[in-house]
């Protein structure tokens, strides 16, 4: 049985998350800014919350004194940003506040949490940062995942003198079903998400760390 703390427990892809973790045998600690729903999410899973806002330096700080002292796992899901409308009819505001947004809870949530929860994690441990969507071109979701992966590269060197592992998820272009090999109905996205996040912190993939895994249901990732 291993510690993790999961943020975004108030999504529900961070929900399936956490699930997946639960069932495989791990100690599980929910986080996220929207008390009722995490209270739910926990409840229904069945493990302990945290409520902060990791997008939030102040909230953070606010609850350090909760966190668990030791970790071997952090999971940062993103935040639903909930409706951006049609970016085509932005106004210039409008679209700031977009990028802003998008920014906030995928890249500084992740850089803000690791920050705070770093030096809880044992040797070891593992870090995993969710990209929850796939992100067309040209979309602020596509340039935010593109410096995750990039954030994520670099802080895995820093965290590799301590034996643990940092790697990026990201939902990638789909494969179309029906073709050889495919099934005709494939896993959600979440499942697959939750099963390559449980994979990346098993001794099987100490040897993975720096990288950006796509689940594209085996399309290739060039694609995603």
């Amino acid at each position: 049985m291993t510690d993790v703390l999961l943020t975004g427990g108030d999504t529900e892809l961070g929900r399936t998350i956490a699930q997946g973790f639960r069932d495989a045998g791990h100690q599980v600690v929910i986080a996220g800014a929207r008390r009722d729903d995490l209270e739910v999410a926990a409840k229904e899973l069945d493990v302990e919350s945290l409520v902060f806002d990791n997008t939030d330096a102040a909230s953070l700080e606010q609850a350090r004194a909760q966190f668990p002292h030791h970790l071997d796992t952090i999971v940062n899901v993103p935040a639903h940003l909930g409706d951006k409308g049609d970016p085509r009819t932005h106004t210039l505001t409008e679209r700031a506040a977009a990028w802003r947004a998008a920014m906030d809870a995928t890249v500084l949530s992740a850089v803000l949490t690791v920050q705070i929860l770093g030096d809880h994690l044992r040797s070891g441990g593992s870090i995993v940062n969710v990209v929850a969507d796939n992100a067309t071109e040209g979309s602020p979701e596509a340039a935010i995942k593109a410096a995750l992966s990039n954030w994520t590269a670099g802080q895995a060197t820093h965290f590799g003198i301590r034996g643990i592992t940092m790697n990026a998820v990201a939902s990638g272009r789909g494969a179309e079903p029906g073709y050889d090999g495919i099934p005709r109905t494939s896993p959600s996205v979440a499942a697959e998400i939750t099963r390559l996040a449980l994979f990346l912190t098993t001794p099987a993939a100490r040897h993975i760390t720096g990288q950006t895994l796509h689940v594209s249901h085996g399309a290739l990732a060039t694609f995603a």
